[in-house]
């Protein structure tokens, strides 16, 4: 077997010396073996000169060990339906699925692809905590979309830097992840340590559950000199992982680190952390050094977190280090497990032993606490022979609970101020779901609808909401989040999806929006919304600079139209703007003269095929 890997190798690396090509489709360009791709595929991204590799639907897994980028400049499309899967007993303990070290610009793209790995393997090992999915090493220019990334021994994604003698960049630079789904990875959905310019927009994080720490995303540098700089984290969904939702463990950084900046934006935490794991209980979990800690800020802006056994935001962290600032987020039936110390917020000091400062640094603006247990919404442990006590802490806060909990900010505190309006209960908030537009082509950039209160509130509003129809999850739009907040004395919000383009001839695809009531929230009759979208590949603008085999005139056109050229065994098919087929003509001999009076005015696509059923072009058609 051995012997004729070599031979595979040599014949491959002969032929791709030679390949100039701007795309490779893997399997036909160079290879697939339903064993072992590893030699394919490493092929593939470090020999060939093209600049878009394809790993391409075969039918089949493409199973492969460690991989390697190993050049700049290269797009890698994983095909709709792809699968690539962890070739058993193959990866060391430090070995990931895709590893990209001190490269550029690299994008890889796999709406409908997957990443397997082998967790029960590396759990039956019981020393894995770095087999990851993908791991970026100093990597700059980096761009993930569409993957769903499973069952790893580490990650789905480590973002850190380059171990390699004589590194010039300790953080990765400009990465940009989007639409991608993380879940049941051993270790992290993903491990951040060094990154300057990252964001995550519309990602999907779940049932992390391994080893410590078992986050959905951990932020945790390693030493002094890493960074957590511009980072942005929007649009996400993290539930269920045994760990925390958003950890920020930042005892590595200190006053000489770079400061941190972090903004957590519109994303939605649910039923995270176990008792197994043994820190911090809680949603969001927040430390420093404990004695001089990193400077910035981490941000959170309307973000919802609900169904949660347990504290919402843990926090010990000195006043001299970053601040936490919460504006119009909800945090709504959290604590609900009756422990002591499980307050929906609490704070800790940050040392027991030796001397430091106060700890805090956080600023609450309108945001709305929900749960039923008879303990303070704020709360604390303090230890006066180290601290001095709670300091830099502010915050409006709208409580609903039926017992007036009020807060405990401890024996001494220093430029604390703390005001909140106390409800009993909640009345619900009566809510519309508006859209101004139902028909969209895939060419359009965003799906636009809106949430609306019959009343104004001095609190946020914080609502949920489904999706289904024939469009495609994570393939004809992006991931959605599932909820909205309407501001405190807002009375409406718009909410965006954005149309994700393909190539593939669909027809009109409907998608449904339906709002869903809850103890907080009751629809009006104006609860879902019935959109459609239709192909780009049907409405796309017609390019003039393009040489077209057939011609269109008049057209505009009022009653017929003339299509020219040698039609002789093709057909054509006139199509309105939701994709509906309108008029078919088979078996064409010449040039043929269209009736279209009976259709009504607008716009519409004349599609011509060949005898295999292929497209051969499309025009545009106005219908007078």
């Amino acid at each position: 077997m051995k012997t004729k890997f070599i031979y595979i190798l040599s014949i491959l690396l002969f032929y791709t010396a030679s390949l100039e090509a701007s795309k490779v489709v893997v399997s036909k360009d160079i290879g697939f073996d339903s064993e072992d791709n590893t030699a394919f595929l490493q092929i593939a991204l470090q020999e060939t000169s093209a600049d878009t590799i394809v790993i391409d639907n075969v039918g089949m897994d493409w199973i492969t060990g460690p991989l390697r980028v190993e050049r700049n400049d290269i797009t890698i499309v994983f095909e709709a339906g792809v699968v690539v899967r962890a070739l058993p007993d193959a990866f060391d303990i430090f070995e990931s699925l895709f590893r990209i070290t001190e490269k550029s610009n690299i994008r890889m793209l796999g709406y409908g692809a997957s990443l397997i790995m082998n967790k029960q393997e590396y759990i039956d090992l019981a020393d894995s905590e770095f087999r990851h999915g993908i791991l970026l090493q100093s990597a700059t220019n980096i761009r993930i979309e569409g993957l769903t990334i499973l069952d790893t021994g580490g990650d789905g994604i480590l973002i850190t830097r380059s171990f390699l003698p004589n590194s010039m960049k300790n953080y990765c630079e400009n990465v940009f992840i989007k639409n991608c789904r993380f879940s049941n990875n051993y270790r992290q959905g993903m491990s951040i340590t060094s990154a300057k310019n990252l964001t995550i927009l519309n990602c999907e994080f779940s049932d992390t559950k391994g080893t410590l720490p078992e986050d959905g995303i951990d932020f945790e540098p390693d030493d002094q000199a890493e960074r957590l700089e511009n980072i942005l984290v929007k649009d996400c969904r993290i539930f269920n992982n045994f760990g925390n939702a958003l950890q920020f463990a930042l005892l590595n950084l200190d006053d000489k680190s770079i400061d941190v900046s972090i903004d957590i934006e519109n994303t939605y935490m649910a039923n995270n952390h176990d008792p197994s794991n043994t820190f911090a209980f809680a949603e969001i979990a927040a430390t420093d050094n404990g004695a001089n800690g990193v400077d910035g800020y981490v941000n959170f802006k309307n973000c919802f977190i609900e169904s949660s056994e347990w504290t919402a935001v843990y926090v010990s962290k000195t006043v001299e280090s970053y601040d936490m600032n919460f504006t119009d987020c909800v945090f709504k039936d959290v604590s609900n497990n009756p422990i002591a110390l499980n307050n929906p917020i609490f704070l800790e000091v940050t040392n027991y032993y030796d001397p430091v400062p106060r700890f805090g640094g956080l600023h609450f603006t309108n945001c709305a606490i929900i749960y039923d247990e008879d303990i303070p919404f704020f709360n604390l442990i303090e230890n006066a022979p180290t601290s001095e006590g709670l300091g830099n802490v502010t915050g409006n806060f709208f409580i609903f609970n039926p017992n007036d909990a009020g807060f405990n900010t401890g024996q001494n505190p220093e430029n604390v101020d703390i005001t909140y309006e106390y409800f009993e209960s909640i009345s619900k908030a009566e809510i519309s779901l508006t859209a101004n537009q139902l028909e969209y082509l895939e060419e359009d950039v965003f799906i636009q609808y809106q949430f609306s209160s019959s009343e104004t509130q001095d609190y946020p509003i914080a609502l949920t909401f489904e999706y289904d129809g024939d469009a495609r999850y994570a393939l004809d739009y992006d991931i959605g989040r599932g909820f909205a907040i309407i501001p405190s004395n807002t009375t409406s919000i718009i909410d965006t999806l954005e149309i994700l383009q393909d190539t593939i001839l669909e027809g009109a695809e409907s998608l449904f929006i339906g709002g869903l009531d809850d103890d907080c929230v009751q629809f009006t009759s104006n609860n879902s919304l019935l959109l459609f979208i239709s192909d780009m590949i049907l409405s796309s603008t017609q390019d003039h600079d393009v040489e077209h085999s057939f011609g269109l005139f008049p057209n505009p056109a009022s009653s017929h139209f003339l299509l020219t050229g040698d039609l002789k065994g093709h057909s054509i098919e006139i199509i309105n703007v939701l994709g509906h087929s309108q008029k078919v003509f088979n078996e064409i001999e010449a040039s043929q003269l269209i009736d279209v009076s009976d259709l009504n005015s607008g716009l519409y696509f004349v599609k011509i095929t060949n005898l295999n059923d292929d497209v051969v072009e499309i025009h545009q058609l106005v219908k007078q």
